[in-house]
């Protein structure tokens, strides 16, 4: 084994490690997304929006099937008298002009969720927590994989002892 190989299981390990902080990173975003959503839900001024316009977003995932999302744009005006416009996504069928019931933190008013939201993660945000962690976990395996052979393939180079077939012997 030359050095070069140890240097490969450097660059592996990086990599594996790249991934695996991309992956955390993400796992980190979506726990605090849902923090958020769960206490807007639940400690959140509730306020009266107007409907100003609705539309419908159209995406095609990567085995053909399309998903539709209702899309909303809210104006309303929260305790402290700002007005505030936000797009949010709905379960319900509005139209423009219609009053919307929401919630929203005194601290990021531009971040409303409507008051008839679930207060539950969903089955899609469970899954893709799960992909992540499994994603997570196999960046991991590469990096411990990578960082091994570095170190086992750098402790097994030709240190000028001897060698497998050699015997050291003491000759008078």
């Amino acid at each position: 084994m030359s050095a070069v190989d140890g240097a490969s299981g450097l660059v592996f390990g990086a990599l594996g490690l790249l991934f695996a902080a991309l992956g955390i990173g993400m796992l980190v975003w979506m726990v605090r997304r849902a923090a958020e959503y769960k206490r807007t839900l639940r400690e959140g001024l509730v306020a009266e929006a107007q409907c100003l316009d609705t539309f419908v977003v159209h995406r095609r995932s990567s085995n053909g099937h399309r998903h539709s999302q209702r899309r909303l744009i809210l104006g309303f005006r929260t305790s402290d008298g700002r007005d505030v416009r936000a797009e949010i996504a709905s379960q319900q069928p509005y139209a423009a002009g219609d009053i919307v019931p929401v919630r929203y933190l005194p601290q990021r008013p531009e971040r409303p969720v409507p008051a008839a939201a679930s207060p539950g993660l969903g089955v899609a945000s469970c899954l893709a927590v799960g992909v992540l962690v499994v994603f997570t976990s196999i960046a991991l395996f590469f990096a411990a994989t990578g960082f091994g052979l570095a170190v086992f393939t750098d402790s097994s180079t030709d240190d000028g002892g001897t060698g497998p077939g050699e015997y050291w012997t003491s000759e008078p």
